[in-house]
């Protein structure tokens, strides 16, 4: 019986239960599915419970443990099996249950159901410690590094800002190769790497086109962070509460644009924080942009690091090389600029090269075609380019390239390059006055300073980098592959231009800054846009026909040069819109100017000029800019004058800006009539002017229309007897008011009709008169910040006072309340700046030149920021102080004596 026991209990009863539990799965199946999802919902609302305690820890700044990570994602998949079952199920009444194929499916579906319902259980009797811990994080990261030369200073910068809690956001920037990253990274691994107070710094590359994501997850990574299912705005609100309970330093390296700090996550460190955000960008504005609180330009290597860093990357060439090889390594070097990539790119490109002639090749290669040398296009020319390419306009990339037109390292005065490219069309004429159209210009130029391409010398000259030269000719050659599509051999000393045909396929040529004597050839160049032939002060002829065949020409440069005609055939250049023809030795114009319809700039000044034909000028209906200062002056008024009648100016009606010279009394006074004219003048020369006994400023009506004259000179008027200074007295409220005694007159600064008259007049120059005096009657000239006064033989005072009737002891008077340069050349009678009881005050005067003023024996005059006097020792040691120490110990300092 035993035996039967067994056998029914070990064979049968499984035998029954097997049957009965997949009759059971067939016939009890939507048992288990409701079944299946209420397990299923415990299961989900203990795990929100748990995600709703994981994200609470998370807004602390802690992770969740890989334990609940797990058995989240379990659930997750849990859920997603649930949905294919429910899915299966309900398309299984789709059979008919009497058959086999839906017998066979819902067992299935049930049993499957009962073992996901078992699977739900067990997670949800699953318990946990702790749902968060702190996080795991990477505090530092060394970065690989090169050896670096000349950082010390930059470096020592960085650290100080390191240490300066007032100091959040620290921006570098310089232009590319310079070593920024370098330097950044240098400065990760020796000051922040273990940095005691830091809680983390992690570097991260940008460039041009980054992702907010990327970002996101290195930072994210680096601080033990995961949220693989976190959108961009989720991981901003991780972020900010992690890094907030941090000292961090964030470091960003080549950023092309502001980058979004809030939409990141990284919070803005405040004052007293020691958490730092550092980045570095070739576009100073970037950092304008960003708040950037302490800006550090990155410049090129002075010279002793460039020549160490050069010698370092040629090696065993520089070891013991003769000095005829050292001389020319030198030249090659300096030719770099100071530019780490640029050096190094260049050193290696030579290191094996060992005679002289190899060195000399190397610097005309330098000079030409600087991508020729090996590496120089993927090593350097390149990485310049994305600077180039990131300009957000073609307008901006045009006007780099033209920029390249230049010799290297010159100082290139703005308005140059301005006129060119209005010439050119890069800059429009959109807005109706001249200066705002030169003002557009002046931004592009920051623009192009601010990318890192240009270099500024002063507020009026910029400097392009030679190597970023090098790239712009790249570039305008299409990358090396046209090299005589931009024909620049500027500043090379070529006594011959080049060959005509090699100009055939150019588009723009300059050969400026040599010593070509003549142009003997008829070249063709049907692209020619611009031809710069300026300063080659040898080249005296141009061949006739010459630009007979230039149809596209646009700019003509011909300035410095003794030229002494231009060659026919020059009517043919039909679409030229700027001629510079200053300082040449031109007295006359050829009839052929008049062709020339579509001319905006029109350069005549400082040159010889008698003979303008008899309707030339009023043909140039066009013109916009015409500068005659120093040049032809001889306009007929009426009876007065022989040469061209003054109504063909009247006639340009788009003039805009006009220098002009006058040497009549009727032809200044129509000039000052003619609204048009007077309005456009800038710069005024009276020459001559034979009967001309007074000249009033700035109260005459003379000059009431002449509002954006800027400078008046004066020369060689025998005639002239006073230069008198008269307009309305007005009281200043300063210092001087305080003296007893003493009466104020000058300084006018309230706005008023006569403030109106001469607003932006900034220089004069008195020079080659005889008989004039400096006669005071009031007033001021506002803006004037030069005075210039040579060879003027009657003149005893800079200003004699006229009609006091005041008894006062003492008057200051303040003509030129903006005065920073006074210049007196050559005055043998004058004795002193005011007469009697006067004392001439000059708030602004920074610096007095004297030369040849023997009689001049005392300084009473009064400038508070004078900072210095130019004389020679033996005028100096004859001043006589009147034991007035005080005021010799004042101006002794000052004094720069003259060789």
């Amino acid at each position: 019986m035993e035996f039967v026991a067994s056998i029914f209990e070990n064979v049968f009863r499984p035998l029954k239960d097997f049957f009965a539990k997949t009759y059971g799965y067939v016939a009890s199946s939507e048992y288990y599915m409701e079944a299946l999802e209420d397990e299923m919902n415990e299961l989900k609302s203990k795990r929100d419970d748990v995600r709703r305690m994981v994200d609470a820890a998370e807004r602390q700044g802690l992770e969740a443990t890989s334990q609940v990570k797990w058995w989240l994602e379990s659930i997750d998949k849990l859920e997603e099996q649930v949905a294919l079952i429910k899915a299966d199920y309900e398309a299984r009444d789709r059979l008919q249950v009497d058959q086999a194929a839906g017998i066979r499916v819902t067992y299935r579906l049930s049993k499957k159901a009962d073992e996901t319902m078992e699977e739900a259980r067990n997670l949800k009797e699953r318990t946990f410690a702790k749902v968060a811990d702190e996080l795991v994080q990477v505090r530092f990261e060394e970065m690989p590094t090169v050896p670096v030369v000349g950082m010390g200073p930059i470096l020592e910068q960085l650290k100080a800002c390191l240490g300066d809690n007032e100091v959040g956001i620290i921006g570098i920037f310089g232009m590319a190769g310079v070593g920024k990253t370098a330097l950044l990274n240098k400065f990760n691994n020796e000051y922040l790497v273990g940095a005691e107070g830091i809680n983390v710094a992690i570097y991260i590359e940008v460039t041009r086109n980054y992702d907010l994501s990327k970002i996101q997850k290195i930072i994210g990574d680096r601080l033990g962070l995961s949220w693989e299912k976190k959108g961009p705005k989720e991981r901003a609100v991780v972020l900010y509460k992690v890094l907030s309970k941090m000292n961090f330093v964030i470091i960003f390296d080549d950023l092309w644009e502001p980058i979004n700090l809030r939409m990141l996550g990284i919070p803005v460190p405040k004052q007293q924080s020691k958490s730092k955000i550092v980045l570095s960008t070739r576009i100073e504005d970037v950092c304008d942009r960003m708040d950037v609180r302490r800006k550090i330009k990155f410049d090129c290597l002075p010279w002793e690091h460039a020549w160490e860093l050069f010698q370092e990357k040629v090696g065993d060439a520089l070891a013991h090389p003769n000095p005829e090889i050292r001389r020319q390594a030198e030249s090659v070097a300096m030719k770099c600029g100071g530019l780490p990539l640029a050096l190094i790119t260049v050193g290696r490109a030579l290191a094996s090269k060992r005679t002289t002639k190899e060195w000399k090749h190397a610097i005309t290669v330098l000079k030409i075609a600087p991508w020729q040398l090996l590496g120089m296009e993927n090593d350097l020319l390149v990485p310049l380019k994305h600077s180039y390419d990131c300009l957000p306009n073609d307008k901006l990339r045009l006007c780099l390239l033209y920029c390249s037109l230049f010799p290297e390292d010159f100082s290139i005065f703005k308005e140059w390059i301005i006129g060119y490219c209005i010439g050119e069309g890069f800059i429009d004429d959109l807005y109706t006055e001249m200066d705002e159209i030169y003002n557009k210009g002046h931004d592009l130029l920051g623009d192009l300073k601010t990318a890192s391409l240009l270099e500024s010398e002063d507020e009026e000259h910029i400097k392009m980098h030679s190597m970023v030269r090098a790239m712009a000719l790249w570039i305008a050659s299409d990358s090396g592959t046209k090299e005589t599509k931009w024909l620049v051999r500027a500043g090379i000393g070529l006594k011959e231009a080049l060959g005509a045909e090699k100009w055939n396929d150019a588009e723009r040529i300059s050969f400026m800054r040599n010593n070509i004597f003549e142009l003997y050839e008829q070249p063709r160049c049907p692209s020619l846009k611009t031809l710069m032939l300026q300063s080659n002060p040898a080249l005296q002829k141009i061949c006739d026909g010459f630009f007979q065949y230039m149809p596209t020409l646009r700019v003509l440069d011909l300035s410095h040069t003794s030229i002494n005609e231009l060659p026919s055939g020059l009517g043919a250049l039909g679409q030229l819109q700027y001629l510079d023809l200053y300082n040449t030795n031109i007295k006359v114009l050829p009839s052929e100017l008049g062709e020339l319809v579509n001319l905006r700039f029109l350069l005549l000044s400082h040159m010889p000029l008698e003979t303008i034909p008899n309707g030339v000028m009023c043909r140039l209906t066009l013109l916009q800019v015409l500068y005659m200062d120093l040049s032809y002056g001889d306009w007929k008024v009426g009876t007065s004058g022989n040469g061209v009648d003054f109504q063909e100016l009247e006639s340009l009606r788009r003039l805009k800006a006009f220098d002009a010279t006058m040497q009549t009394p009727a032809a200044l006074q129509q000039l000052a009539q003619s609204p048009r004219l007077a309005g456009s003048t800038r710069n005024l020369l009276i020459k001559t002017a034979a009967g001309l006994k007074t000249l009033e400023l700035p109260s005459s009506d003379l000059w009431k229309n002449m509002t954006k004259l800027k400078r008046i000179w004066v020369v060689t008027c025998a005639d002239l007897e006073e230069v008198v200074i008269n307009g309305p007295d007005v009281r200043p409220e300063n210092d001087l008011n305080t003296l007893s005694n003493t009466i104020i007159r000058g300084y006018n600064t309230v706005p008023d009709e006569e403030q109106s008259v001469l607003p932006d007049l900034e220089s004069i120059i008195l020079q080659g008169l005889q008989k004039a005096k400096i006669m005071y009657k009031g007033g001021c000239l506002q803006q004037l910040s030069s005075l210039f006064i040579w060879y003027c033989p009657g003149l005893e005072h800079l200003i004699s006072c006229a009609n006091d009737e005041s008894e006062e002891p003492l008057v200051i008077i303040e003509a030129f309340p903006k005065l920073k340069e006074l210049y007196l050349h050559g005055l043998p009678r004058f004795k002193s700046f005011s007469t009697g009881r006067y004392l001439l005050c000059f708030p602004s005067l920074v610096s007095l030149k004297v030369i040849e003023c023997p009689k001049l024996k005392t300084l009473e005059l009064s400038a508070k920021d004078l900072l210095e006097i130019h004389g020679t020792n033996e005028w100096w040691n004859t001043l006589e102080w009147e034991d007035d120490t005080e005021v010799k110990e004042r101006f002794l300092p000052l004094f720069r004596p003259l060789r």
